[in-house]
């Protein structure tokens, strides 16, 4: 490849690249200088370039100019004369640096003195440190004793304030234990009571229902689909007890819903029954019952008296009996006819069985055998294959693993491009590479750093 071509990253406007990865390389036409990535790839190395073959032509230049002239008798003597004179100047200096000596030596003793009355300074300023840190411990016991004071007081008020009065009541937070006997004269509640003991063997309810307003009698809560009620009720104005479930509406001002009393909301007891009387449908069952025996007894009379009539009836039965025989006996001869005639017609293929089943599905079609009298004898399913070269139209799309193309250019790199058709990227230049350019395309080009 005698014509290939490879550029480091390069520069005309940066005299420096701020960074490069370990060991790359990198040129700057504006400082003239070649660099190199950093070991930790986090900044770069001058290594060389033309500036530093120009500094060194000058370094050269200059020391040879100065060997020349060393080499003449009077520049030789002129440097030693001017070092001499160089060294009278320094020793005057010496003697100028031991006065400042001794001046600074004679501060240092002033600022110790300094520093003596700034240490007494320091310890008194200690004493009074401690002294009032001693205030503050006793000051922190006195604002502790006063919290204590204050929560005392605050829980003293608290309890005063909550104590139940003989005249106007109160309320009390906690537990309440009774031992002796507890009466209550007035209107009471009991909220969330978990186990209720009544030594009372009747229980009297309704005691205010003097106006026989009220309904009378207990419920539950339940949760069915939804929060649901079930009890027991007299119905108010009535001598009617209702065993009732499903109500929606909770009853709790003592009277069922309008309209609750229905069918539908008629709950199911489960006892033994002994009753005086049991209406059902707003009919009275001892009604029907009577009813039914005194019918079924008349049936009886009248069916002894049928019997004559039936005796006399069974003969001609009888006689309609043979002639059905008859032609019992000759329909099935019909039937044997019948019979031969179906296996005459089906002589080609007999005793067929196929068991009951789906055929066909997305990768396999159905396959069916009919028989020359037209009887399916067989059906199973056949997986589709279909060969490629049986494929002669069209073109394969991406999205069935595809090209979405007929043809690609010769020598060419296919490329994806996502759902659409492959595309291709080709050169005919010697050395060219395929590389990414700054859009992220794949292109042919000469390799190159890029620049910084």
């Amino acid at each position: 490849m005698a014509n290939t071509v490879i550029q480091l990253k390069f520069s005309t406007a940066t005299a420096t690249p701020t960074t490069l990865n370990v060991a790359e390389p990198a040129y700057s036409y504006t400082s003239n200088t070649l660099f190199i990535g950093s070991p930790a790839g986090t900044g770069s190395i001058a290594i060389g370039g033309k500036f530093y073959l120009d500094q060194q032509q000058d370094i050269y230049n200059t020391a040879n100019a100065a060997f020349t002239a060393a080499n003449t008798s009077s520049a030789a003597n002129l440097a030693f004369n001017q070092a001499n004179a160089a060294f009278i100047t320094a020793n005057s200096a010496g003697v100028y640096a031991n006065g400042a000596f001794v001046a600074a030596n004679a501060a240092q003793v002033t600022a110790t003195s300094a520093g003596v009355y700034a240490n007494g300074a320091f310890a008194a300023a200690n004493t009074a440190q401690v002294t009032a840190t001693s205030a503050g411990v006793y000051a922190n016991g006195a604002f502790v004793a006063a919290n204590t004071a204050q929560n005392s007081a605050t829980a003293a008020f608290i309890r005063a304030n909550n104590s139940i009065s003989a005249n106007a009541g109160g309320t009390i937070t906690g537990s309440l234990v009774v031992t002796g006997n507890l009466t209550v004269q007035g209107n009471t509640t009991f909220v969330d009571t978990e186990i209720l003991s009544v030594e009372d063997s009747l229980i009297k309810l309704a005691n205010n229902n003097t106006s026989d307003a009220l309904d009378i009698g207990f419920y539950g809560q339940y949760d069915s689909t939804g929060i649901k009620y079930a009890g027991l009720a007299r119905n108010a104005a009535t001598n009617n007890f209702f065993l009732f479930r499903d109500l929606t509406a909770d009853p709790a001002g003592n009277t069922l819903a309008s309209g609750s009393v229905t069918a539908a909301n008629a709950a199911t007891l489960i006892a033994n029954v002994s009753a005086f009387s049991i209406t059902i449908g707003n009919q009275n069952i001892q009604t029907y019952t009577d009813n039914a025996f005194n019918t079924a007894n008349a049936a009886f009379a009248k069916a002894n008296t049928q019997d004559a009539i039936n005796l006399t009836q069974n003969n001609s039965i009888t006689a309609a009996f043979s002639a059905a025989n008859t032609a019992q006996i000759t329909a099935t001869s019909a039937g044997v006819y019948a019979n031969g005639a179906f296996a005459a017609a089906n002589t080609d293929f007999t005793g067929i069985t196929i068991t009951a089943a789906d055929h066909g599905s997305a990768s396999a079609v159905a396959a069916f055998k009919v028989e020359a009298n037209g009887r399916i004898s067989s059906a199973n399913s056949t997986t589709i294959a279909i060969s490629a070269s049986a494929i002669t139209s069209g073109t394969l799309g991406v999205a069935r693993g595809g090209t979405g193309v007929g043809t690609f250019t010769n020598n060419g790199v296919l490329l994806g491009q996502g759902t659409s058709a492959l595309t291709t990227a080709s050169s005919s230049t010697e050395g060219h590479v395929l590389t990414i350019n700054a859009s992220g395309v794949p292109t042919f080009a000469h390799l190159q750093g890029g620049t910084f």
